[in-house]
């Protein structure tokens, strides 16, 4: 018979193991005990790094009107960019351009050259040539002097004066 006693006693505890309150073996309800709550840690200030890494977190690049970074600040002839104009006298290197004459002994003394397709050019002190962005630097009554600067794989200036002379005629 205590079989049959204990199938409702086990019942009975299934029931009152989901309720809050507990029968002991004296029949009194007692409170079951609750989970411990976890309370959370208590907020600290953010460190100034912290302020710092959040905020390089929350930065975004805007390209728009910035130069691109992975072009030379240097021109460079052909190119160099859309909104560098480059002149005719841009098309060859300086040494494929033959000297043909000089104006010499005005206030704004001019030199004549002719490129390799037989078009001639008039120069004056300041004007580009060749490529790499040549200077005509001095006009001299036997010779233009341009001169081209540009940075070694060093980043060390480099300046280059390239001269062209008049041709010698004989008599």
């Amino acid at each position: 018979m205590t079989m049959d006693r204990s199938i409702p006693l086990l019942l009975v505890g299934a029931l009152l193991a989901g309720c809050d309150l507990l029968v002991d073996g004296s029949g009194t309800p007692q409170q079951a005990p609750t989970a411990p709550v976890a309370t959370p840690p208590p907020v600290k200030e953010l460190s100034e790094l912290d302020k710092a890494i959040q905020a390089q977190d929350a930065y975004a690049y805007n390209p728009v009107g910035k130069r691109d970074p992975f072009r030379s600040f240097l021109a460079s002839g052909e190119g160099a960019g859309d909104d560098v104009p480059t002149t005719p006298l841009q098309r060859y290197e300086v040494d494929q351009y033959q000297l043909v004459g000089i104006i010499w002994g005005i206030e704004r003394p001019r030199a004549l050259v002719q490129d390799p397709e037989g078009v001639g050019h008039v120069m004056e002190v300041g004007t580009y040539i060749g490529k790499n962005w040549g200077k005509v630097t001095r006009i001299n009554a036997n010779e233009v002097v341009v001169t081209e600067e540009y940075q070694n794989i060093r980043g060390d200036l480099i300046v280059n004066d390239i001269r062209l002379a008049l041709p010698v005629t004989e008599g």
